[in-house]
C-alpha cells in the first residue's frame, strides 16, 4: 500500500553549511510518500501496540524537499498504538537508509501521528486507508542525516515539519512525487 503526505517545512539545521543550497527553508513546502505491505505480521506482542518492519524490495519512506527525492529503501518499521477511548493513539513511521553511528553516511525519515482522544484507531493493526492528519493533534515529521562530501566536508543536517490535513495537498503530493522520480538517488549523499 502506498500512502501520500504534504507538510510544511517548521525548522531547518545544517552544520557547517547548507547543503541543499537555500532551496528548503521554514515554510517550504514538503511532500512524502510511504510504501508498506499491509499483509505484515506484528512482532510485538502488546494487545494494544502494533510493531511491523521491512527491509529492501519496495517498502519505503521517501520525501521531496525542494528538487531533491530522499528515497528511503532500506530500514521500515511502523508501530501502531491503540489507546482506545481516553486515551492515546499513536502511528510511529522511522526509515533510514545507511548506517548510522560513527561518521558513516545515513538519512533517516520519521513521522509521528498522535490523537490524545483515542478515536483514530480501533486496533493496533496496519491502517488500510491513509490516516487523516485532520484527526491528529500532532503531525510531525522529521528528516535527518549526515555525509562526507567530494571535499572530504563532514555535513549533519535536520529537516522538521508538519503534515497538513487539507486533501487537495495530497493530489499535488502525488504530482511532485512522479516528476521528480529523476532524482531518486541524487539525495542520499547530496554532492
Amino acid at each position: 500500500m502506498t500512502f501520500n503526505f504534504a507538510g510544511q517545512v517548521t525548522q531547518t539545521v545544517f552544520d557547517p553549511f547548507d547543503p541543499l543550497g537555500g532551496a528548503v527553508q521554514v515554510g517550504s513546502p514538503m511532500y512524502s510518500y510511504m510504501n508498506f505491505d499491509t499483509s505484515a505480521t506484528d512482532i510485538n506482542p502488546a494487545a494494544n501496540i502494533g510493531t511491523y518492519e521491512w527491509s529492501g524490495g519496495t517498502y519505503g519512506f521517501a520525501a521531496l524537499l525542494g528538487s531533491v527525492l530522499f528515497p528511503v529503501m532500506h530500514s521500515l518499521s511502523i508501530s501502531v498504538v491503540d489507546g482506545a477511548p481516553g486515551g492515546i493513539d499513536q502511528c510511529l513511521v522511522y526509515a533510514w537508509e545507511g548506517t548510522q553511528g560513527g561518521l558513516n553516511d545515513y538519512f533517516s525519515i520519521s513521522m509521528t501521528l498522535q490523537d490524545d482522544t483515542g478515536t483514530a484507531f480501533s486496533s493496533d493493526a496496519l491502517p488500510t486507508t491513509r490516516p487523516d492528519p485532520g484527526k491528529f493533534s500532532v503531525r510531525s515529521f522529521v528528516m535527518s542525516g549526515q555525509y562526507t562530501d567530494l571535499n572530504n566536508n563532514f555535513i549533519q543536517y535536520e529537516v522538521q515539519g508538519n503534515l497538513v490535513p487539507e486533501p487537495t495537498t495530497l493530489a499535488l503530493a502525488g504530482l511532485a512525487l512522479l516528476g521528480c522520480v529523476g532524482f531518486s538517488r541524487q539525495g542520499k549523499k547530496l554532492q
